[in-house]
Parts: structure tokens; sequence; C-alpha cells
């Protein structure tokens, strides 16, 4: 009940859009080979880029009141004189500037790969989706209330990306480029194709670093790929509900978790003086760009199954639409209940044992697609070393 009363005050009319194309539905497959194509051949070899086409800001709002059916209108601008009224970002539940509330959603592949750390811009996301790819991760990383200068180092996508994009509203999807067929799925689908090798590297939006070696070094700059929505663009719903400043997170207190996705080893550990989830990757610290610490204020992992992609076996496909077991960590607590989901428009639902809405710390989330019974809870004076991993 609480996810439809939100969807009533949020509630949205899709708005076509010719860089869009047409919706995709969970069902559909496409058969082809994964194979990586070689990402902007002829991209710049440092982090200089043009000059930003359209300045973006940094801070955004969404849109509570129901979207219009018709063509948007660009509202009139502020006198000196007025004040915009706050209110709260969807993919936060934290205030924002009301008159920003227009900016889409950016999703950005980013590599998940050792080569790639430490990553630009992902502690800035404000939901990041790791999935499981050939042996290690990838992270859909969905900046809205902040985009930051430079994010990457930016990978290509794969089929199950297109399970879950499309939940965002017509988001913007910045990838490296990729196989034929994989291509294909990402033009047909619901999102804004902002790839390497569509003809947008000639804006100055791609570059390459020096510092990394290819393929772990695209990366790419914020606020170009912002400028290229199209005018008729959305703000994104909401995708989690959120507790209000005094409410109880309810569940059971504890230190962190342990998980194995593939071949990566992830441990989260509870900071109440950051009042955030520090992660660790292969036993070390996540690290952005900067040494900044990757800690959001929630960590969602829902149990999922993969299957072979359509597009290559070797590939895993994270089925994120049915329902499982979710396993929400959040205010140093967790809280066991049950995800479920309809259609690959629509966003999770979390609800406890009892049937009611887990709602989050306001903050940034990260989402771990996860496979059963490779999670191991780390309790509260227990040393996380001692926890074995859970392989099977």
């Amino acid at each position: 009940m609480g996810r439809l009363l939100r969807y009533g005050l949020l509630g949205v009319a899709v708005l076509a859009s010719s860089a869009c194309g047409s919706s995709t539905s969970g069902s559909r497959r496409v058969a082809s080979t994964i194979g990586e194509q070689v990402d902007v051949t002829n991209a710049v070899t440092d982090l200089t880029v043009e000059p930003v086409l359209e300045p973006a800001p940094q801070v955004v709002a969404s849109t509570n009141a129901p979207r219009s059916t018709g063509s948007p209108t660009t509202p009139p601008p502020a006198s000196a004189t007025s004040v915009s009224a706050p209110t709260n970002a969807p993919l936060t539940g934290l205030p924002v500037d009301a008159d920003l509330r227009r900016r889409p959603a950016l999703i950005v592949k980013i590599d998940g790969h050792e080569g790639a750390r430490p990553q630009y811009g992902l502690e800035q996301a404000d939901i990041v989706i790791e999935e499981i790819v050939e042996g290690i991760t990838r992270f859909m990383a969905v900046f809205h209330s902040v985009v930051p200068e430079v994010v990457g180092p930016v990978r290509s996508a794969r089929t199950q990306d297109m399970l879950i994009a499309p939940m965002f509203d017509h988001p913007l999807f910045a990838w490296s480029g990729g196989n034929r067929k994989v291509t294909a799925l990402v033009k047909k689908s619901p999102v804004v194709n902002l790839s390497a090798t569509s003809g947008w590297r000639n804006k100055g939006v791609w570059s390459r670093t020096k510092k990394r070696k290819a393929p772990h070094n695209l990366l790419a700059t914020g606020p170009l790929l912002l400028a290229l929505a199209p005018p008729d663009s959305v703000a994104p719903p909401s995708i989690f509900g959120y507790r209000s400043p005094n409410g109880d997170a309810g569940g059971r207190v504890v230190s962190g978790v342990k998980l194995v996705m593939s071949a990566t080893r992830v441990l989260w550990t509870w900071n109440s003086k950051t009042a955030s989830w520090l992660r660790t990757s292969d036993r070390k610290p996540h690290l952005a760009e900067g040494d900044l610490p990757v800690s959001p204020a929630n960590v969602v992992v829902l149990e999922v199954r993969y299957r072979p992609s359509e597009a290559d076996p070797n590939s895993p496909e994270a089925q994120t639409i049915g329902t499982g077991r979710a396993l929400v960590f959040t205010d140093g607590r967790l809280v066991v209940g049950t995800w479920s989901r309809d259609s690959d428009t629509e966003p999770w639902t979390l609800t406890d044992s009892n049937g009611r809405e887990i709602l989050l710390t306001p903050g940034r989330t990260w989402v771990e697609l996860a496979r059963a019974s490779r999670l191991a809870i780390v309790d509260v004076g227990v040393d996380p070393a001692s926890v074995p991993w859970k392989i099977k």
C-alpha cells in the first residue's frame, strides 16, 4: 500500500522521445555473442575535455507532482527575490532544490575490475547496482542529485542492464559500446543511448586517462552527458521508500555482511561515526578517486537467480523481475524481507515479514544482485575475518 500511495503522488505519464526508442519487456532476449569491441579508438589521450555545452548544476530535485501527459513547458524564470521550495530527491529521499526537478537519471556502466580502481565519481551515485558479469562484477551507477565532473572507467553493457534501466523512466544510458546484438537491444529499449561509439565522442564527452591501461581507462564528463538529454526528459520516479528522521529501522543490530559475488569478495561494515556502510572489495578498502570511501547509507541485497544470457551462454543474466529474499542493511540494522517486481518499468517493492514496506535511511543506496546462499552476516562484536565466505 505504501508503494501505491507513493506512486499516486508521483504518478507519471511516459513521454515518448525519438531518442528513447520503444519500450522493452522483461521477457525479451537477444540471440548474439557478447564480445566487447574496442572502446573509442580515436578518443583523446588525457583528461582534457571541451568546455561544458550546457553547464548543469550539481543538485536537482525530484518531481513530487504528477507529470503532464502533454508536451512539457519550460517554467518561467524565477525572480531575483523568489526562493525555491525544497523537495525530496527521488533516488535519495534527501531535500534538494525543487527548481531543478526536470533532470533525468544518468546511468553509467562502471568497471569493477581491479585495474579500474579507484573509480571516478562512484561514491557520488545516488544508487549503485552491482551485478555479476563474466567472473567479476560491474556497476550500474545511477546519478541524479549529483553529477560528477568525471566518471568511469566506463565499460560495455549486458542484456541484464536492459531489464533494470527502464525503471528509471527513460534514463540517459552511458556505456562504452559493444557487440552488435547488444547494441541493438539498447537502441530498442526505453533509454537514451549515449554509447561512446554512437557519435557523441566528438562532443568532448569522452577521454582516456594515461593513469590506467586500456580497457580500464575510458572516462566520461558528467555534465556533458547530462547536456545530451532530450528536451522532454523527466526526473526518475522513487525506487525506494524512506523513513522519517526519527523513524525506527526495525530488524536487528548487525556489524556487517560478507558477499561472494562470483570471484569478487565484498565486505560491508557499519560505521556508526559516519552512519554509513564501508565497503571492502577483495580485502581492500574500496576507495573512489581522491581516496574517497565508498560508503552508502543503505545496502540492499536482493537474492536473484542468474541464468545464461541468450546473447552469450558465458554471460550471466540476473533475473530481476519476479520475487525473492531481500536483506536490507540500514542504520546499523538488518531487516529481512522479500523483494518483488512485476515488469521492467517498475521498481522493486521491499516488504518485511508482516507485509509492510521496508523503509530506508535517506541517502545513497547500494544494491547487490547476489546469488542465494552466498552471504554471511557479521554480528556485533565478531571479527569479520573469523566469518567464513559462503562459497556454496
